[in-house]
């Protein structure tokens, strides 16, 4: 029997005897450091006294710095007191770790320099159904309502009663957080607006972002604009449409082209190979920016004199490959959002945008 989890039995007669027990069991640590000892009831009854000397008991050996006496009132061996007033952990609640993305690891960091401030521990919980996709060019999936109802419900059975504040991946849908109003506490979105007003997000200013690439296009004499987008993803999405404010009466038309098959990437090849205006390539993800540079760059596609590319993410896929930016620092987005569930003070905020040169635009 491992004595660190085992229960000895405490029987015995009088108060001698239930204080000699005790200061043995203190000693030996064989009681299980997070459980309480039992109530004075059930210790006056072990061993024959009044539930007034068992207290009595107890409280001497406390006072002595044997015992622990929690806030609650009960007693506990003193080991369990540096466990036991630690700050609650700040829960992730995200994508399997093998598919975190740049900007995923990025973000974490965030969350960790936050969380080493304020002395606060990270319950990292990694879902196994949010995100589904078989290479990072192919449509992503998340599981059924009911896969992610139920996952979230698992979480919060197991975890809701000793975390302190949630912060959650891009990837879980409104439509199903909304479900859990009444028992998701302190809970923060990061990477994309939320119209939830009971959780926290920090969102990237997309629109700030765009202004900064449109006003960047005009500058460097580029004629026409093209946004690019992977699958149906929300924070590309909301770039991608923010972008489409910005263009508008400055570009005659600002097409959005879907790279979500090779398919759509041979024709967007096709039809730069027949433009005769120089065109800039606005991609809301890296790693489609990444995918789109080196199709152009084997096609012999002059860049950035013929085709400009530009990425409004960022991360250090776009920026390792001197592709000119308008992101944001997600490692920053990680760090509000941290602060923001550990202190409670939940708020609707938009990370500001920032401009990285490179050689592709």
């Amino acid at each position: 029997m491992n004595v660190l989890h085992a229960k000895p039995k405490l029987q015995g007669s009088g108060v001698a005897a239930l204080r000699d027990r005790l200061i043995k069991l203190i000693r030996t640590s064989h009681w299980p450091l997070l459980e309480a000892l039992p109530v004075t009831r059930f210790l006056g009854d072990s061993f024959g006294i009044s539930n007034v000397s068992a207290f009595r008991v107890l409280n001497e050996l406390s006072d002595a710095g044997h015992l622990w006496r929690a806030p609650n009132g009960r007693y506990f061996l003193p080991g369990a007191r540096r466990l036991m007033e630690r700050p609650a952990p700040v829960a992730c609640l995200l994508r399997r770790l093998e598919r975190w993305t740049e900007v995923g690891r990025e973000i974490m960091l965030g969350v960790d320099d936050a969380c080493g401030g304020l002395e606060r521990a990270m319950l990292l919980a990694h879902d196994r159904v949010l995100f589904r996709q078989a290479d990072p060019n192919a449509p992503t999936r998340i599981g059924s309502d009911q896969e992610l109802r139920e996952t979230m419900e698992d979480f919060l059975r197991v975890h809701s009663e000793r975390i302190d504040g949630v912060i959650l991946d891009e990837l879980w849908p409104d439509f199903l957080l909304a479900k859990f109003k009444k028992v998701l506490r302190s809970a923060v979105v990061v990477y994309r607006h939320t119209k939830l007003p009971f959780l926290g997000c920090v969102s990237a200013d997309v629109d700030g972002a765009a202004r900064l690439a449109v006003e960047h296009a005009q500058r460097n004499n580029f004629e026409k604009l093209v946004i690019l987008c992977p699958s149906a993803y929300q924070p590309s999405d909301e770039m991608a449409h923010a972008l489409e404010r910005a263009a508008k009466g400055r570009f005659a038309k600002t097409p959005v082209v879907r790279l979500d098959s090779p398919a759509a990437h041979k024709a967007l090849l096709a039809g730069l190979q027949k433009e005769r205006r120089r065109t800039l390539l606005v991609a809301t993800e890296d790693n489609a920016a990444v995918a789109v540079l080196d199709a152009l760059l084997q096609a012999g596609i002059d860049v950035p004199e013929r085709v400009g590319l530009l990425s409004t993410m960022g991360s250090r896929i776009a920026t390792e490959r001197s592709i000119t930016a308008a992101g944001f620092d997600f490692r920053r987005m990680g760090a509000e959002a941290a602060r923001m569930a550990i202190g409670g003070n939940l708020r609707h905020f938009k990370l500001p945008p920032v401009f990285i040169g490179g050689a592709t635009a």
